[in-house]
């Protein structure tokens, strides 16, 4: 039966890429999907959603990702996260007073002419 949820995944997932989907969407949501649809389908044959899985299943999920809020946001409120949100915004100040764009020609005519060179 586990060879049937791995199916249904790589076959879900394939099907939602070629369809267009962005992978940031179709990686997760088919990961979800199957997780549902194990879930579904051992609720229906012995009425127990944990029944395919070997580490509890999504109830004990659900009742542990409520438990480790707490811990995510102590996780989060760190000093060193700052640096992602302000080096997005040096790259948008780069990008929009064009330096980015002159220093991408200048790299462009210092290495163009080297093997794997910007050129």
């Amino acid at each position: 039966m586990e060879l049937l949820f791995l199916a249904v995944l790589i076959g879900l997932m394939a099907a939602v890429l070629i369809s267009g989907y962005p992978v940031a969407f179709a990686l997760p949501g088919s990961a979800i999907l199957s997780i549902l649809f194990a879930a579904a389908c051992g609720y229906v044959t012995t009425g127990n959603t944990d029944h395919y899985f070997v580490h509890g299943g999504p109830t004990e999920w659900l009742s542990s990702g409520v438990t480790n809020l707490r811990g995510v946001y102590w996780g989060v409120e760190r000093d060193t996260l700052i640096a992602i949100p302000l080096f997005i915004f040096m790259g948008m100040m780069l990008q929009r007073s064009k330096i980015a764009e002159d220093l991408l020609v200048a790299m462009a005519q210092l290495f163009g002419s080297m093997p794997g060179g910007l050129g």
